[in-house]
């Protein structure tokens, strides 16, 4: 076998071939030409190359670079994005470049989508955003996804900060934040940058919640006021230990629907920090309480009080929803991976001004004095 029939035959089966950095492009297409080239004997499937996304992935460190790749093969095989993965280490200049083909495979033909990897050492870092740019698809959007801790999008890591301010759509996962101040410093990019839609998976994955709790309060008769302006109290229970970032942002989320004003921070009840805000006629306080020992969701309950009037959700296996004057019922609850976690921040619910509201709001929380 030819050295040209080698290389075809890694393309074929899904393996990186490395290239010479100047000529990423050109290798690539020569490469499809060659996949859809009929060979002799061989009856002539058609391959089709595709991309609805540029999808820039940025990944430092061994173990975030093997998830960062398992995730494009599994975020591929439903979603063509051409894929430029950015493993960024110390030690001596170097840069190097290696492209693979993420396959579907059908009866009738064969298509499939480019990723190319990108490891950059020492300085070389710097030449990193001219490249991407070279290398993103002109006639389709691009997205971000940081592997880790989002703080680092917005913090002195200069040369993969400018390609921030240049994608259409910044994925994170705030969970992954060392503390919550995070929350302010994103609250900041998002105020620098309004036009960057952001995608927060922690988000995404506390939307049934949400969705559930809304229900409760459906547009009640004309003749009768919303109960939502008349809460007492809210409570939010978070079941994992430091940055609380899913409580706050449930937090955040009713503080912006509800147009509450007037943060006030009170003094912590043991495990439960306090804030009071002013709503339309009267006050509501504000519970975020820390559970051990118990379920390890990120909101574990959610309360809300008005008067004798209570309604709660509370999440395990399922989420029990509880409501006044309505039965007791059990809604399915199950956990995202984090593949169609990225893949839904893809699509029409990664982009959703409500989590920018919910962010300020629950910067302003931590801001409160």
């Amino acid at each position: 076998m030819s050295e040209a029939e080698d290389r075809l035959a890694q393309f074929e089966h899904g393996d990186a071939i490395e290239v010479p950095v100047g000529r990423i492009e050109r290798e690539l297409d020569a490469l499809w030409r060659q996949a859809a080239t009929p060979r002799e004997g061989e009856k002539h499937k058609p391959v089709t190359r595709a991309c609805l996304w540029n999808l820039i992935v940025r990944a430092e460190g061994e173990l975030e670079f093997r998830r960062a790749k398992r995730l494009i093969d599994d975020l591929s095989a439903s979603l063509p994005v051409r894929a430029i993965v950015l493993r960024v280490e110390a030690g001596p200049e170097a840069l190097r470049a290696w492209v693979e083909a993420n396959w579907r495979r059908s009866g009738q033909g064969d298509s499939g989508s480019d990723e190319v990897t990108l490891e950059a050492r020492g300085r070389a870092a710097e030449r990193l955003p001219a490249l991407v740019r070279a290398l993103t698809i002109t006639d389709v959007p691009t997205a971000m996804l940081w592997m880790g801790a989002p703080s680092a999008a917005v913090g002195s890591d200069a040369p993969l900060r400018a390609l921030v301010g240049e994608v259409d759509r910044l994925i994170f996962d705030s969970r992954k934040l060392p503390d919550e101040a995070g929350l302010i410093e994103l609250q900041r990019l998002a105020a620098e940058r309004p036009q960057l839609e952001l995608a927060d998976l922690a988000w995404l994955g506390v939307s049934p919640l949400r969705g559930l709790c809304a229900a409760l309060f459906d547009p009640p008769p004309a003749d009768r006021p919303s109960r939502l302006d008349a809460l007492e109290r809210v409570r939010v229970a978070s079941g994992v230990q430091g940055a609380q970032t899913r409580a706050l942002l449930t937090l955040g989320w009713l503080i912006a629907r509800l147009e509450w004003k007037q943060l006030e921070r009170r003094p912590p009840d043991g495990a439960v920090r306090r804030w009071r805000a002013a709503r339309r006629g009267g006050a509501v306080e504000l519970l975020l309480e820390t559970r051990a020992g118990g379920p390890d969701h990120g909101v574990v309950e959610l309360a809300l009080e008005a008067g004798p009037d209570a309604w709660s959700l509370t999440r395990d296996r399922c989420i029990e929803v509880r409501a006044p004057d309505a039965p007791r019922r059990s809604q399915p609850a199950r956990s995202h991976s984090e593949p169609e976690l990225v893949r839904a921040a893809l699509g029409p619910r990664g982009r959703d001004a409500v989590y920018r509201e919910a962010l300020a709001a629950a910067a302003r929380l931590l801001e409160a004095r």
